[in-house]
């Protein structure tokens, strides 16, 4: 049996696509949802049709604010993961690099299964850029017997030892064109009134450094400076942390004196890419954006140090590495900064088609 197991909405949208091709071709599989991010991915559930999990190891309704409240959730999911149906040398699929990653390495070994990552190979170079998540998917591919790597220059960090598939492309490629075919709320299209920039950061070592998370206020300032409105979907991390680090009144003041509109829940996967799709550009810290603006042709303002991700760059996306030169060199030619080749196959086929033989 194929066990798929996933917690994040991060790995739920790059999955589906998959699933939903697994389904087509009749290719049994079980689906264990870990709860990380479980309100989202229910909604995301119903609104692509997937059918239900199987099997929840544990249900978080509210969102994981800091890494005490981690810690305990991640204890609690891998005690009540020791009664799972898995058999040795059964499939346990995983994806990426997040603690749902980590806590599906750890299950596949406990059962003796075979472990399978997706997104697998890719590498920043620092342990700490991104962190924890370039520890875990060190740590994925290492025990992984399988290993679906989206480029080949990611397969050369992978143990050639090991199976290794190339997808030529990461399955949100998949993911993005199946959510724009459906239509966005009336809450999404209120928005599109006016020229906006979507702003976007939640990753962890940012607001460890005082460096990064200043750099990522000072990005913010001089976007609005610039003239452009600004929405930014705040995740509870980011909101906690920002409020721990004294850094919450400064926000409340640009709101009040900017355009600057602030959206403290998560949005659906179909939403979430129209508002990309027609926003005028994207500044964010995350991985999996810089992959779906590439997709969808849009600048992308990169807020970190480095990243492990080669899509887009010197194309659709720039890396601010917090270099305050760099940023105000993307604000000064973000028109220069579209994809240049076109995107072709489907990476989530290339998984399918490879479970089916």
């Amino acid at each position: 049996m194929i066990y798929i197991i996933l917690g994040t909405k991060g790995q739920f949208m790059k999955m589906f696509p998959v699933m939903k091709l697994f389904d087509r071709h009749k290719i049994l599989y079980k689906f264990i949802h870990t709860g990380q991010h479980y309100g989202i991915i229910e909604e995301n559930i119903r609104r692509f049709n997937i059918r239900k999990p199987d099997r929840y190891i544990t249900i978080k309704k509210a969102d994981l604010k800091n890494i005490l409240e981690m810690a305990r959730w991640f204890l609690k999911a891998l005690w009540n993961a020791r009664d799972l149906p898995i058999k040795r040398n059964d499939y346990v699929i995983i994806h990426g690099d997040t603690e749902s990653t980590l806590l599906s390495v750890l299950i596949g070994l406990y059962y003796r299964a075979k472990i399978v990552h997706v997104e697998s190979g890719l590498r920043s170079g620092d342990i700490f850029n991104p962190f924890p998540e370039e520890i875990i998917r060190n740590i994925a591919s290492h025990f992984a017997d399988i290993c679906f790597c989206p480029t080949s220059k990611d397969a050369l960090n992978i143990n050639k030892k090991k199976t290794i598939i190339i997808t030529n492309g990461n399955t949100i490629f998949d993911s993005v064109k199946i959510a724009l075919l459906s239509n966005p709320s009336e809450y999404i299209k209120k928005f599109y009134k006016k020229k906006y920039v979507l702003f976007l950061s939640h990753r962890k070592e940012n607001f460890f450094s005082q460096k990064a998370r200043m750099a990522i206020i000072s990005s913010l300032i001089k976007i609005l400076h610039s003239g452009y409105s600004v929405i930014w979907v705040l995740h509870a991390n980011t909101e906690y942390e920002l409020k721990a680090k004294k850094l919450w009144d400064e926000i409340l003041f640009l709101k009040s004196n900017y355009d600057l509109t602030l959206i403290s829940h998560f949005l659906n996967y179909v939403d979430f890419m129209h508002l990309v799709k027609n926003s005028e550009f994207v500044v964010s810290d995350g991985g999996g954006l810089q992959e779906e603006t590439y997709v969808l042709n849009k600048p992308m303002l990169i807020l970190r140090k480095k990243t492990e991700r080669d899509w887009g760059l010197g194309e659709t996306a720039h890396l601010s590495a917090f270099d305050d030169k760099k940023v105000e060199y993307f604000l000064k030619h973000v028109d220069s900064f579209r994809r240049k080749s076109e995107i072709k196959g489907s990476p989530s086929e290339v998984i399918a088609k490879f479970f089916e033989k």
